[in-house]
């Protein structure tokens, strides 16, 4: 079975192979972007490297022993239908017990005044709305940071999923991922104690029989891989 650093390395081979455009942050220092980058989007084109980047994980993924690939329709992003339809997708499993779907959506998100569209990847686990990680999470100029942020993110947020452990809570209004490299938590209902769900996340990872909050509903994924 292939390591996840060995999967990581044959990501980036094949993505260099490609030619995809790249370019550095454009404010290495400490400079604050002005205020007219917040509204402008140059060349979005380029940013097709996040779709570029997702494909390559799915071709690579689809080689490791017991992991299927499906095709998906254009469906909705979340349960409210707030971010709309993703445009293409795939879902990836593993015959591995215990692990979670894989969800690698693309969106064209259409920009102001006719400009085009902005390349999107939303990356899920088991359902689009168990949302992981949405790259680029703006587009704007000031919100750039380089090609080579955007990769490493991709790339980190796949390797957490495939790589496990993994844990995603959610209840009404708020949710919770957890890894063992950290996590977040967040929403609109009554704040749930982030250090109490990261710990519940924690424990539901190694196994425990635990009480969780009510109405939660708890995605438990294992390693991909060795």
């Amino acid at each position: 079975m292939v390591m996840l650093s060995e999967l990581q390395s044959q990501v980036a081979v094949s993505y260099d192979r490609l030619g995809m455009p790249s370019w550095p942050h454009p404010r290495p220092g400490t400079d604050s972007p002005p205020e007219e980058a917040y509204s402008r989007v140059t060349e979005p084109e380029r940013y097709g490297i996040v779709h570029a980047r997702a494909r390559v994980w799915t071709d690579r993924l689809s080689e490791v022993p017991g992991v299927e690939v499906e095709t998906l329709a254009p469906a909705p992003l979340d349960d409210e239908g707030h971010l709309g339809l993703f445009d293409r997708g795939v879902r990836l499993t593993s015959s591995r017990p215990g692990t979670l779907p894989l969800l690698l959506l693309e969106r064209d998100a259409p920009l102001s005044e006719g400009e085009g569209t902005l390349a999107v990847l939303h990356i899920s686990v088991a359902q689009p709305e168990i949302a992981v990680a949405m790259l680029p999470d703006c587009g704007c100029d000031a919100c750039d940071w380089g090609s080579a942020d955007l990769l490493t993110a991709i790339d980190q947020k796949i390797g957490t999923l495939v790589g496990g452990p993994f844990v995603a809570l959610r209840g009404r209004g708020w949710h919770a991922r957890w890894h063992p490299g950290g996590g977040s938590s967040g929403g609109t209902a009554p704040r749930q104690d982030h250090a109490q769900l990261m710990e519940l996340c924690r424990r539901l990872a190694g196994g425990e029989d635990v009480r969780l909050p009510d109405g939660a509903e708890v995605f438990v994924g294992r390693s991909w891989l060795d």
